[in-house]
């Protein structure tokens, strides 16, 4: 008595030559899953791995050099700071002493405004 509950022996032997593809298929997929797992994944994550240093080291470098160029702008001399601060305190002094004095029409504005009126 035959196993195969079809009476041609034509589909007999395509029903075999599927079920030996399909067994086929299925060594490749775990061949393929073995492969990615153990080979394409590791090579691939090591890629990212190196871009993402090489970016992180490209990065650090130029927020370094930020940081350089901004510390120059910053770190004038004391002196000249000191001497703006003089200069512009000098300044204030004078436009102080010239208001206070007769200079700045505090007796020449009185006169002036009731002439007007």
């Amino acid at each position: 008595m035959s196993t195969s509950p079809f009476h041609d022996p034509r589909a007999t032997d395509l029903l075999s030559r599927v079920s030996e593809d399909i067994s086929l298929l299925r060594q490749d997929v775990r061949q393929l899953f073995s492969h990615t797992a153990r080979h394409t994944l590791p090579a691939g994550a090591r890629g990212l791995a190196d871009t993402a240093r090489n970016r992180l080291a490209a990065g650090r470098t130029y927020s370094t050099d930020q940081f350089r160029a901004l510390r120059e702008q910053i770190n004038q001399p004391a002196t000249a700071w000191i001497g703006g601060a003089v200069a512009v305190g000098l300044i204030a002094a004078g436009i102080y002493w010239f208001c206070k004095s007769d200079g700045c029409c505090s007796a020449g504005c009185d006169e002036e405004a009731e002439d007007e009126i």
